[in-house]
């Protein structure tokens, strides 16, 4: 009995050998091409194009969207100066795309964030991602917004806002958003190239989170939305 419990003992373990050697062939042998553009890093002028196409294709449906009457969140008015202004951006840059490593901390108690109103939606700090852009050390803390936790739209995704040395001068002086998925691992993919202006950058009316001074990077950031004019 005694030994025929040491062989099986033996096989599972083996049986877990091969498990762990046949996952990390897959992962080596993996092909990428199912992979968004969006989500990974470019590495060919052929995925550059598709990459800056993508990022251009996005911009026009924001447009669009902005515009039409029976979606758009603005009303008539606004919509017309939109129609006759556009919203302006930075050339799609690939130095704005970085590798960031994330911190997950979910300690801190939910708070009420402070927007340009009263209104205080409740928000938690997610983590925070650490990153090197322009040769200088960043940290950006993230946020989750609780209100927003059990929503189908939003459930997945974490609230970014940050700060910059282009603010005032040719982005929003309130600060910039971005909007990324809770990561599935310690390191994540961040594209300033999709970084957006809140609604308060167009209309006083809007209520919006602002930027905590600990988010105000000391580099420029010369990707995605500028200043609405």
């Amino acid at each position: 009995m005694r030994k025929k419990s040491y062989r099986n003992i033996n096989l599972f373990y083996l049986a877990i050998i091969i498990l762990v050697v046949s996952l990390i062939i897959l992962f080596l042998f993996m092909d990428n091409d199912n992979i968004p553009i969006l989500d990974r890093q470019v590495n060919s002028p052929e995925e550059t194009e598709t990459y800056v196409t993508s990022i251009l294709n996005e911009r026009q449906k924001k447009d669009s969207e902005i515009i039409d009457s029976i979606i758009s969140r603005f009303n008539k008015e606004e919509q017309k100066h939109f129609k006759d202004k556009g919203l302006q951006y930075f050339e799609p840059d690939l130095n704005y795309r970085v590798v960031v490593d994330f911190f997950i901390d979910t300690s801190t108690a939910v708070f009420p964030f402070p927007t340009n109103t009263e209104r205080t939606p409740n928000y938690r700090i997610y983590g925070s991602v650490h990153f090197i852009i322009h040769d200088t050390l960043c940290k950006l803390t993230v946020y989750q917004n609780m209100d927003f936790k059990n929503s189908t739209d939003y459930d997945y995704t974490l609230f970014l806002p940050f700060m910059d040395n282009t603010n005032g001068i040719y982005t929003y002086g309130g600060g910039r958003y971005m909007d990324i998925d809770i990561p599935e691992s310690d390191s994540i993919l961040l594209d300033f190239n999709e970084a957006y202006n809140p609604y308060c950058a167009y209309s006083s009316r809007w209520s919006c989170p602002l930027v905590p001074f600990a988010n105000d990077l000391n580099v420029s950031i010369n990707a995605g939305e500028k200043r609405y004019k």
